[in-house]
């Protein structure tokens, strides 16, 4: 696992003198995987709602949003999720918050006259770009943070949107389980720390996501009750 995520956990896991062991999960899977013992920290781009908050606590920890990505020869052809009317997409399963923006749009879409939106998602976020890849959709939703990372390791096949465009805003979070409050707290104390003491920035700045940073990290806030 590498990432500003992971440099992060690993950081905190020394810090609380914890092992730190990765189980990998389909994204959809994350909160259930929680509710059931299954691990003790959801991580991999899940951001804190007020609808999750219903079955989870969150430790925010990054400031981020829904991007498109799509081939470079057709970054000409859209600006925004307006421009995807009667055009597929595709993104991960489980990710509402995205879905919801795409859906919202979609309507907008049928409104003026338009072909709705096609959205499809798929388990892993390897598969929802395959689709992007194969010519099967037009674009591939999901963290901005994340496409970054994406159009580094393929140079010259991808464009962001409108190059920062943000279809929709949220934290980018840690999940616990409503009885973990002790490793809940603790994780966000240490975290905090890391962000008094310095490391949280260059640990940032390592990955190229210091402009996501947060000076507070807060619990249960998600980008809905922020100002």
């Amino acid at each position: 696992m590498t990432g500003a995520s992971a440099d992060l956990l690993a950081e905190i896991a020394k810090r609380l003198n914890l092992k730190l062991e990765y189980i990998q999960a389909e994204y959809a899977a994350l909160i259930p995987g929680i509710e059931a013992d299954r691990f003790d920290v959801a991580s991999g781009g899940i951001s804190d709602t007020e609808e999750r908050e219903e079955k989870l606590d969150f430790v925010n920890y990054m400031r981020s949003g829904g991007s498109i990505l799509v081939r470079s020869e057709e970054a000409g052809l859209y600006k925004t999720i307006n421009d995807f009317c009667g055009k597929g997409t595709a993104t991960l399963l489980g990710g509402r918050v995205i879905m919801a923006a795409v859906e919202k749009a979609s309507e907008g879409c049928v409104a003026k006259g338009s072909q709705p939106i096609r959205a499809e998602q798929l388990p892993s976020a390897p598969d929802a770009r395959m689709q992007l890849d194969l010519k099967r959709v037009d674009g591939y939703l999901g963290d901005f943070p994340a496409l970054v990372y994406m159009m580094s390791q393929f140079p010259g096949r991808y464009k962001i949107v409108g190059d920062n465009y943000i279809l929709t805003p949220y934290i980018t979070s840690w999940g616990f389980a409503k009885k973990r409050t002790g490793l809940r707290d603790a994780v966000q104390k240490a975290t905090q720390a890391m962000v008094a003491d310095g490391t949280y920035k260059a640990i940032m700045a390592k990955w190229g996501v210091d402009g996501a940073g947060l000076s507070e990290i807060s619990i249960n806030l998600p980008a809905g009750k922020r100002q």
